[in-house]
């Protein structure tokens, strides 16, 4: 990693772990290093770069948010079979001091984020003659679009479901890098927020360089993730969808999707990729990603959770062992996630341990075109239910050669969809928090667990409420 994003990150984290008594009550020693990063145009992409790594480290994104402590919540895994580590977290038990544990470093650890992207923030937009016009809207931009998102997710987590409400307790929305103790919202706020830093990023991504090419057309995928591994304007209309949805504004779901679809810079998978050798086949479906996290190693994270181990003259199972995957893609040979996320020698999870790195770079997808299609069918169900059956059978039939089209729709199909999709991403939790329904475990003894915030909220961080009188 370059040395000025080392610092930079370095800089982040000590402002945010130093406080005993305060959110942020820390002098910043080394003012001349934060002024030499500041002081050229490069010196604002490390920084950049740096908050894209914080957000692709194991902590956060490129394991912990993904394919492993929300896709225990979301139970993919095995219930019986998980790593005692994940006893309590999968039983939703909060409280547990070891869960309190993973809350509180994930917490932390956006907030890290956070404050490198109101550092960028603090610098860009002050009166300086380091950028020109066309690269400060730039990186404004994209610093205020990691601010929504990162917020956003800590609202998924730690907040109540908006629609049911809006007038609870949120979490500390950071408008700014400094010392100061930011206020809690209520939910309704910090949602609005998110919108508010979406649509300042939207304004001033206006002129992105990715409206003026087709990332999914270049050959070298090198060199398309110089356009979709970091927050363009796509991700901010994503992302804005995503927030609508939430928030039960389908009407602004549906024209942000839309818009994303109609922009025509991502293609659904087109079969041809896939049926090339092993070391020719992007298993990740890069072209359909919006935004995306570049992470070199994520086979060696899904190593780690999803294969068994051999030591010595003994085995270690995985860690999270997947459950009912047969069923999850209805043992469908035909439907490409099943075939070519599993392997079909031993069942291993390989989506993330793919064997041709260089050619595609191992990244984690944040935002993809399928999500926008799911979006519509949901918003249209009901409402246009033939419109609604059009995008969930276009999806599909980028997913399953020989489709046959659903002539019927119900939420329950789309959330099967939604569940074979998101697999290993982090997504599934949400959306069951999202529609307010039970989870499902394998377990013959738990069965269903229904829905309630025991399952959906996380408490807010003990260390929290006890140095900033969060009570």
């Amino acid at each position: 990693m370059d040395m000025k994003i080392k610092i930079f990150m370095m800089i982040c984290l000590v402002f945010l772990f130093s406080s005993c008594n305060k959110w942020l009550d820390v002098d910043l020693a080394d003012k001349v290093t934060e002024e030499k990063l500041f002081g050229t145009p490069q010196g604002y992409q490390e920084a950049l770069a740096g908050v894209y790594s914080t957000m692709a480290s194991p902590a956060l994104y490129g394991q912990k948010l993904t394919m492993e402590d929300i896709d225990v919540l979301a139970q993919y895994y095995n219930y019986d079979g998980i790593a005692a580590d994940y006893e309590k977290l999968k039983k939703y038990d909060y409280e547990d001091s070891g869960s309190q544990g993973r809350i509180l470093a994930i917490w932390r650890g956006l907030y890290a984020a956070i404050s490198g992207a109101n550092n960028i923030i603090k610098w860009a937009g002050s009166d300086n003659k380091v950028l020109d016009a066309p690269t400060k809207n730039q990186v404004l931009g994209e610093a205020y679009a990691l601010r929504a998102y990162l917020h956003f997710d800590l609202i998924r987590m730690f907040c109540p479901d908006v629609k049911k409400s809006p007038k609870a307790s949120g979490i500390p929305y950071n408008l700014q890098f400094g010392v100061s103790l930011p206020p809690v919202y209520t939910v309704e706020e910090n949602v609005q927020l998110v919108v508010d830093d979406l649509k300042e990023a939207e304004t001033l991504l206006a002129k992105d360089p990715i409206t003026l090419v087709k990332p999914y057309e270049m050959v070298n995928k090198n060199m398309a993730d110089k356009y979709v591994a970091r927050m363009n304007l796509y991700g901010v209309k994503a992302l804005l969808a995503r927030v609508a949805l939430m928030r039960g504004d389908k009407t602004s779901a549906i024209k942000y999707a839309k818009e994303v679809i109609d922009a025509q810079r991502f293609r659904l998978l087109d079969f041809a990729n896939a049926d090339k050798p092993e070391t020719e086949i992007d298993m990740l479906f890069s072209d359909e990603h919006i935004f995306s996290l570049r992470n070199k190693n994520l086979s060696d994270y899904t190593i780690g959770l999803h294969y068994p181990e051999v030591i010595g003259n003994s085995t270690r199972f995985a860690y999270l062992p997947f459950v009912n995957i047969s069923t999850t893609y209805e043992g469908n040979n035909d439907d490409i996630r099943y075939i070519k996320w599993f392997s079909t020698v031993n069942g291993s999870f390989v989506k993330y341990n793919v064997a041709n790195k260089d050619k595609f770079f191992p990244k984690m997808p944040m935002i993809k075109l399928s999500e926008m299609y799911l979006i519509l069918a949901e918003c249209y169900l009901g409402k246009d239910d033939q419109a609604a059956q059009t995008y969930i059978n276009t999806l599909r039939d980028h997913r399953i050669r020989n489709n046959s089209h659903w002539t019927y729709l119900t939420m329950d199909y789309i959330m099967q969809e939604v569940k074979r999709e998101f697999l290993g991403e982090g997504q599934l939790w949400y959306a069951y928090k999202r529609l307010n329904l039970g989870i499902q475990t394998s377990s013959g003894i738990v069965g269903m667990v229904p829905p309630s915030d025991k399952i959906f909220v996380f408490p807010m961080p003990l260390k929290e409420i006890e140095t900033g009188n969060r009570n």
